[in-house]
């Protein structure tokens, strides 16, 4: 199974942009979350197309398996 933090936001140009990060902490919660995203958003440290990261949008944790099938 696996895990990927998606992390959406709304830029300074009005335009949404969204952040992955693999391998995350089973353990991740809300807060923390929310916590980086305002980090991101106050430190500016990502450049984007559609410009600087202005809001958060919204935050999901997507959860994937595979099973392999003999062919």
């Amino acid at each position: 199974m696996n895990k990927v933090l998606v992390m959406n936001f709304l830029t300074s140009n009005g335009t949404k942009a969204s952040v992955r990060f693999k391998g995350i902490k089973d353990d991740l919660d809300a807060s923390a979350v929310n916590n980086a995203m305002e980090a991101l958003i106050e430190k500016n440290i990502l450049m984007t197309s559609g410009g600087d990261l202005a809001l958060k949008d919204s935050a999901c944790i997507l959860t994937t398996t595979s099973k392999e099938l003999a062919i």
